[in-house]
């Protein structure tokens, strides 16, 4: 693991989509995991690293390439697996995605299947604490039930947008479920003027502005 900053980690193993930890007193919070093909190569990087045992995964969204190693992370530590609801729906297969082209992905199988783990649902309409001072936020747009998460004036951001020259930009269209949630989650971001910004996909960022 790469320390980006003091209590920060981000999980060199994770393939995809990024991986962080979190240091948190006792306790550790993964957020996101990567695909499934890289999970034992994440429990393993963990399980060698020394930091607390993991305690809680935020799942920032459905997306594979973010839940895969999932089930591998909560078998190896019995950690709770925290997804937003409208996200934990979908990805039980209880609800269809909410756009033909994520019904497309899904049917076939984009960037493979992940196991499920046993999901503990975060609300799509408040925020919640995992942890002590690490904050889940919904942050809809990309996915419905899709959150962020705050963590001592850095912000975790999953794929609600990337940064490009230190602004948070909007992924391609045909990821977005639902465009006008997607503007505001970015403009909910960029007012909150986070320090420091880690996507799901590129390299952690200083953030400069809208």
């Amino acid at each position: 693991m790469r320390e980006v900053i003091e209590g920060l980690y981000r999980v060199d193993a994770a393939r995809a989509g990024n991986s962080y930890l979190l240091e948190v007193g006792e306790r550790a919070v993964l957020v996101d995991t990567g695909l499934s093909s890289s999970a034992d190569r994440v429990v393993a990087e963990l399980s060698a690293a020394r930091i607390p045992r993991v305690t809680d995964v935020v799942l920032t969204h459905y997306d594979p390439d973010h839940v895969g190693g999932a089930a591998a992370v909560q078998r190896a530590t019995g950690a709770t697996v925290w997804l937003g609801a409208a996200d934990a729906r979908i990805l039980r297969g209880d609800v269809p995605p909410p756009t033909r082209t994520r019904r497309a992905m899904m049917r076939f199988g984009w960037l493979g299947r992940a196991e499920l783990p046993r999901l503990t649902e975060l609300p799509d309409d408040a925020e919640t604490e995992v942890a002590p001072g690490v904050v889940a936020v919904p942050g809809p747009g990309h996915t419905p039930g899709h959150h962020l998460v705050r963590w001592r004036g850095v912000a975790l951001v999953g794929d609600s947008g990337r940064l490009s020259r230190g602004r948070l930009v909007h992924f391609p269209g045909l990821l977005i479920s639902d465009r006008a949630a997607a503007d505001a989650t970015l403009a909910a971001i960029t007012a909150s003027r986070p320090r420091l910004v880690l996507p799901g996909h590129g390299a952690p960022g200083r953030f400069v502005g809208a």
